[in-house]
């Protein structure tokens, strides 16, 4: 790429025109678009890379998209071109389907012999030939079912783990559901009855209570653990009502279902505002959101929001359903597309949305051969999913999950065309609707139901770590433990970082998506290390993270990652929302002595950055770096690497230190959690490490 034109006597940029963009084309980096170019991947498994194994007899369903020359019309003749083709000599079984042309993008779904597949693969007007995403979830099936197909779930246990939803109730008799109900209140002045009456309650409880009901509903069998709980906030028009102030309402339900008997710790939150919190005029945090984070730092419980969907994404003609099809993912980055209302909550963990599923449910009739496509792909954001950043540039979304996809479809004759953004079962989020007696199940899409999957993970993990420490557990260590279970899946990271390279999977995915089975468990090859506890404010800490030989020396790649969460003071009329910022650094090759001196040395804001000596080699590399987290009260950094020098020894600290921002004198210490995880290809690395630290309690024991 050459770039744009420069003067030379000057040396700078000249003025652009609209001729500029050849400057930025080399000659010797074009080619033609070949065969192989036009061969989409799951056509190329089938086909090979080139069409080498194509079979002549077969007939190939495809989706086939052309060249689009940016005029409709010249489109239309470009189509009429691909419909003679299918038609020249056709065979009974050949034919064009459906199509569609518009001003960016021209597409239609044909079925060919492989011996006219293989012609088409040599037509200049064709872009892409490719499989169509197969249908596998049969809707009609399952809107035919009733509860008494399934064996009544077991009762959870009674000091099980719970999550209370915050939502518009919920319908606690539903056959499937009921069983794990362990109570409902309204928390509403103008009606004390519980009962959710539009659906979104109950759809939301069912994924918190079970997660992926789809797999249920496909093993036959509901079991969970989890005990649900209910305030019903939303009135029958799905709406808070005007004469109390939100932040009431919050504060009325989270300490209620706080309280015995229901003893919640884990609050869902499927709620929020469709107005964009971050927009142009205003950078400050909400009242909403303000009183979240507050009441999260006062009654020690953990909030999970939901980051809110852009309603840009549905439709209403042809031309803006394509227009969202050809844009995504760009416009996710657009100002409007930012979190709303109270998804920067600072404390609260803020939940965006992937898509888990690229296909329609089954089709049968007349519109079964119409062409559709997927917003989205598998793994990929969702198309209304929100992105960040959050107040101050923190990292917001803190976590993805599976929320759903939208599909781009339509019905009509091949004249008459209607095409929008529609939500399908096949892409919908399945759980239970709130009337049982109708139907078991529906679907819906939305942050709203990727939230309550991690609500649900975060009652479970709670569950588990509760039993391994004597006092109180910290909700800071459940963000921290879930925070370090997650990965952004590659599909969302090479889609993004191809448009959005510097921070746009960190806007839309947050840290990614956690993993249960790796939240609850360590394993050979993957070892995780927590701590909870006070700092003193303007202090550091100083952890061992014990480095053992047969992980410095093992062939492959390791990784260490680390995640710390707190609650500090907040305020929303400062610049600096948060009173007490925290941040990390992991130091190799120095002494304990050796960097608590280097700190003692220098002043507080060079502290940000770690002393010059502490430098590198002796700083690990952590990403992402702590400017771009340190905002955030969840820090998720990591460390992947191939070997290490035995000069820096098996023992690493990890720094942890709180700065007072404007938090006042009365505050004198900060609580947080601390996750370390050590992965490896090695198989011992597990007994390794917990034989160092059982190794390092007996001398502490001893001290």
């Amino acid at each position: 790429m050459a770039g744009p034109r420069l003067i030379e006597r000057t040396g700078e940029r000249a003025k652009t025109t609209q001729w500029d963009v050849f400057e930025y084309i080399e000659a010797d980096q074009l080619r033609s678009w070949s065969r192989a170019d036009r061969i989409g991947p799951r056509l190329a498994a089938e086909i090979g890379v080139d069409g080498e194994r194509i079979d002549p007899g077969r007939i190939y369903a495809l989706d086939v998209e052309l060249w689009h020359p940016g005029f409709a019309e010249l489109a239309r003749q470009k189509m009429a071109e691909l419909d003679a083709l299918i038609n020249d000599s056709r065979t009974e079984r050949e034919r064009l389907s459906d199509r569609f042309v518009g001003d960016l993008l021209a597409i239609a779904r044909v079925s060919v012999s492989g011996v006219k597949l293989d012609r088409l693969l040599n037509t200049p007007i064709i872009a892409e030939a490719e499989l169509p995403e197969q249908p596998v979830f049969d809707a009609v099936a399952a809107a035919q079912v009733t509860p008494r197909d399934f064996p009544a779930p077991p009762p959870p246990p009674e000091n099980g783990p719970r999550v209370c939803i915050i939502d518009s109730g919920i319908t606690s008799n539903h056959p499937l559901l009921r069983a794990n109900v362990g109570g409902e209140e309204a928390v509403l002045p103008a009606t004390d009855n519980p009962t959710d009456m539009n659906g979104h309650g109950t759809h939301v409880g069912g994924i918190a209570v079970f997660g992926d009901i789809r797999a249920c509903f496909a093993d036959g069998t509901f079991s969970s653990p989890i005990r649900l709980f209910s305030a019903r906030v939303l009135n029958d028009q799905n709406r808070f009502d005007d004469d109390r102030l939100i932040h009431t309402q919050m504060e009325s339900a989270i300490e209620l279902f706080r309280r015995e008997p229901y003893d919640c710790r884990v609050f869902n939150l499927s709620l929020g505002s469709p107005d964009v919190v971050l927009n142009g005029a205003n950078r400050r945090q909400t009242l909403w959101a303000e009183a979240l984070d507050t009441l999260a730092r006062k009654h020690k419980v953990l909030l999970v929001v939901s980051a809110g969907n852009n309603g840009n994404v549905y439709a209403n003609t042809p031309a803006d359903a394509e227009r969202i099809l050809q844009n995504y993912p760009q416009y996710l980055f657009d100002g409007d597309a930012g979190l709303s209302d109270p998804a920067t909550a600072a404390i609260a963990l803020t939940i965006g949305s992937l898509s888990q599923f690229a296909a329609p449910a089954v089709r049968v009739g007349a519109g079964a051969g119409d062409f559709v496509r997927a917003v989205a792909g598998v793994n990929e954001p969702s198309p209304f999913t929100r992105t960040g950043l959050g107040i101050n540039g923190a990292i917001k979304p803190d976590l993805v999950q599976y929320g759903g996809n939208l599909l781009f479809e339509g019905f009509g004759d091949n004249v008459r065309r209607v095409r929008t953004e529609n939500p399908n079962a096949g892409t919908s989020v399945m759980s239970f609707s709130h009337e049982p007696q109708d139907r078991p199940f529906a679907f819906r899409i939305g942050t709203s139901q990727a939230t309550p999957a991690v609500s649900r993970m975060a009652a479970l993990l709670w569950d588990r770590l509760d039993d391994t420490f004597d006092g109180e557990l910290d909700p800071n260590l459940v963000r921290a433990v879930l925070a370090n279970c997650a990965a952004v899946p590659d599909n969302a990271a090479n889609r993004i970082a191809a448009i959005n390279a510097a921070d746009g999977v960190l806007r839309a995915c947050g840290y990614g998506l956690p993993d249960a089975e790796l939240a609850l468990e360590s394993g050979d090859r993957r070892v995780t290390l927590v701590a909870q506890g006070k700092i003193q404010v303007d202090t550091l800490l100083l952890y061992e993270i014990p480095i053992p030989t047969v992980l410095r020396t093992a062939p492959g790649r390791k990784k260490i990652i680390i995640s710390l969460a707190f609650d500090p003071p907040v305020r929303r009329r400062r610049a600096d929302y948060l009173g007490v910022e925290m941040g990390m650094h992991l130091f190799r090759g120095k002494t304990p002595q050796e960097i608590v001196a280097a700190y003692r040395s220098v002043t507080r804001d060079e502290r940000r950055t770690a002393p010059k000596s502490l430098q590198s080699p002796f700083k690990c590399p952590l990403e992402p770096s702590a400017a771009q987290v340190e905002t955030s009260t969840l820090q998720r950094r990591e460390w992947a690497f191939t070997t290490t020098a035995d000069r820096y020894g098996e023992t690493y600290y990890l720094m942890v230190q709180a700065r007072r921002n404007w938090a006042t004198g009365e505050i004198l210490d900060q609580d947080f959690g601390i996750a370390v995880t050590i992965t490896a290809d090695e198989p011992h690395l597990y007994n390794q490490v917990q034989q160092r630290v059982r190794a390092r309690e007996r001398v502490r024991r001893r001290v």
